[in-house]
C-alpha cells in the first residue's frame, strides 16, 4: 500500500535525455538512405516530406518521454499486482496492437515510396508501442488494485485504519489521470504524424481518392473507443470504492434522521477525495478520451489543406 498520495516521478533529466535520443534516432532512421532509389529520392526532396519527418521524430521523442515519465507509477502498481498479473496486462496491449495491425483499420493503405519504408515504420512503431504500454497497462492495473481494495474497506473501518485507504484512493485517482493523459497524448501525436505522412503522399502525386480521410478518422476513432473502455470502468470503480468507504465511515442513522454533523462529515469526506463529479473533471476526462479522435480530425484537415 502506498504511504503518500503524491505520485513518484522520473528524474526530469532522464525524461529529457530519453526524448532527445529517441527523436534524433527516429529522424536519422527516416532520413538515412532516403535517396537510394529514384522514387525515394523524389519523395525525400519534397518539403512535405521534411515536415512529416520532423513531426514523426517529435512524436517518437514525446512518446518515449511520456513512457519514461509514467514508468515509476506503473512500477508501483506492478509490484503490488505481481509479475504474473503485470505480464498479463502488458500482453493485453501488445495483443491489441497485433489485432489492430492485422484486422484493424489502416490510416494509410498506400505503399510508401520511401526506400525500406515499411521496415522503418515497423521499428519506430514497435518502439512507440512499447513506451505506450505503461499507460495502457497501468489503467488496467488500477482496476486490479481497486478490486483488492474492495475487500479491505470493511476491515479497515472496523480497525480504525481507514486513513491509509484514503491516501491510496487519492493516489489511484492521480495515477488514472496521469495514465489517461499519457495514453491520449501519445496516440494523438501518432495520429497527427500520420496526417503529416498523408500530406506528403498527396504532395508526391498520389490521388486523394487513394488516401480517404475516413481511414484517418476511423483510426483515431478506434483509439478513442479504446481510451474510453479502459478509463471509464476504472474511474467508475474508483467512485464506487470511495462511496463504499464513505458509507462505512458515516452510515445512515438507524432512525433515518441524519443530523447536520452527519451531513457535514459526509460532505467533508467527498471534498477530501473530490468524489463529486464537477464540470472541470468531466471536461478533463472527456478531453483525454476524445483526444485521439480530435487529433485525427485535425490531421485530416491539415493534410487536406496542403
Amino acid at each position: 500500500m502506498v504511504t503518500s498520495s503524491t505520485l513518484p516521478t522520473a528524474p526530469g533529466r532522464t525524461v529529457r535525455i530519453s526524448a532527445v535520443v529517441a527523436a534524433c534516432a527516429a529522424f536519422l532512421l527516416l532520413q538515412a538512405g532516403s535517396g537510394h532509389t529514384p522514387s525515394s529520392r523524389s519523395f525525400a526532396a519534397l518539403p512535405a516530406f521534411d515536415t512529416w519527418v520532423w513531426a514523426y521524430a517529435a512524436e517518437v521523442g514525446a512518446t518515449v518521454a511520456i513512457g519514461t515519465a509514467t514508468l515509476p507509477v506503473f512500477r508501483v502498481l506492478a509490484e503490488q499486482a505481481g509479475l504474473r498479473t503485470t505480464t498479463l496486462m502488458g500482453s493485453a496491449w501488445l495483443a491489441f496492437g497485433v489485432l489492430i495491425a492485422v484486422f484493424g483499420p489502416r490510416a494509410l493503405d498506400e505503399d510508401n515510396p520511401l526506400w525500406l519504408g515499411t521496415a522503418r515504420f515497423l521499428i519506430l512503431n514497435a518502439l512507440t508501442w512499447v513506451f505506450i504500454t505503461p499507460s495502457f497497462a497501468g489503467l488496467l492495473l488500477v482496476q486490479v488494485r481497486q478490486s483488492e481494495l474492495a475487500e479491505d474497506i470493511a476491515s479497515a473501518v472496523d480497525d480504525g485504519k481507514a486513513g491509509p485507504l484514503i491516501v491510496e484512493l487519492l493516489w489511484l485517482r492521480a495515477a488514472m489521470r496521469r495514465f489517461l493523459l499519457a495514453f491520449a497524448t501519445a496516440i494523438t501525436g501518432g495520429v497527427l504524424a500520420l496526417g503529416g505522412l498523408r500530406g506528403a503522399l498527396l504532395a508526391n502525386g498520389i490521388p486523394a481518392d487513394d488516401l480517404p480521410v475516413l481511414r484517418l478518422l476511423t483510426y483515431g476513432g478506434v483509439f478513442t473507443v479504446t481510451a474510453a473502455l479502459i478509463f471509464v470502468p476504472a474511474y467508475i470503480a474508483w467512485q464506487e470504492r470511495v462511496f463504499t468507504l464513505r458509507d462505512a465511515l458515516h452510515p445512515i442513522p438507524e432512525n433515518g434522521r441524519p443530523t447536520s454533523d452527519w451531513f457535514e462529515a459526509r460532505d467533508s469526506f467527498d471534498s477530501l477525495l473530490a468524489a463529486r463529479v464537477s464540470a472541470g473533471r468531466v471536461l478533463g476526462a472527456t478531453f483525454g478520451v476524445l483526444a485521439p479522435l480530435a487529433g485525427s480530425v485535425v490531421a485530416a484537415l491539415l493534410s487536406t489543406s496542403r
